[in-house]
């Protein structure tokens, strides 16, 4: 797992670089860059040249250390590598989508223009397909402290975990459906306020749904009499 993790991030950094080193050749010194847009393309913030040009690669590093780690410092680590496909999805869009936001802040630096449509188009065929993509991956994550839907209910019930999973898939699989459709034949940027929208709704749903379920399991963990009894204590 982590071997295949680590080459995607190699694919990922090569490519970020290679942006990088010719955008910082290209820019002259002291310039500012474009290194934040709006839905409508617009830039809403200028940086250095560092920043620009450095600050996602490294970004892309620290990122790729720590996933790299996570199995070996997570104590359910067994679990968690038991998790591969939801966790290998994980790694490739954090990485990829860092390499992404590289290119973008390269090709603006060099006068290229962003058409507020096609960014707007491109995000929410981007958030479709993570949902999708996540949706056929993530029932199958085994309870673990780095990947996936973490809530305290989760994470002390194996049951709530397991049908939070399963639930969340039967909510990713089609709202990613829905907002990749809407993509291509609505107008993108009232598709992208509704997949936020739709994410927020989910995310709520989930925590809610996770809790429930905890506390109908005779299994869960709860505060035992003798923990409750030292924190009255003082001591």
């Amino acid at each position: 797992m982590i071997r295949l993790g680590l080459l995607i991030s190699a694919f990922a950094f090569v490519i970020a670089v290679i942006f990088s080193a010719y955008g910082w050749i290209n820019t002259p010194p002291g310039a500012e860059v474009a290194v934040h847009f709006s839905l409508s393309g617009e830039v809403n913030r200028t940086g250095s040249k560092a920043e620009a040009f450095l600050f996602l690669p490294a970004l892309l590093l620290g990122i790729t250390f720590l996933l790299g780690i996570a199995p070996n410092i997570d104590p359910r680590g067994r679990n968690l590598r038991r998790s591969k496909p939801l966790y290998i999805v994980g790694w490739m869009i954090g990485v990829l989508a860092l390499a992404g936001g590289q290119g973008l802040i390269t090709w603006t630096a060099l006068g290229g223009g962003v058409d507020g449509e096609v960014m707007a188009r491109g995000i929410a065929v981007f958030i479709s397909l993570l949902m999708l993509l996540i949706g056929m991956v993530i029932a199958k994550a085994r309870p673990n402290f780095f990947a996936g839907i973490r809530t305290p209910w989760t994470l002390s019930s194996d049951l709530s975990w397991d049908k939070t999973h399963r639930m969340a898939s039967r909510l990713f699989l089609p709202i990613g459906l829905a907002g990749l459709a809407a993509a291509f034949t609505l107008p993108p940027e009232p598709v992208v306020l509704a997949l936020g929208a739709a994410l927020i709704a989910k995310t709520l749903v989930l925590v809610i749904y996770s809790w429930h379920v905890w506390k109908n399991d005779p299994a869960r963990e709860t505060l035992s009499p003798e923990d409750a009894g030292d924190d009255n204590s003082g001591v």
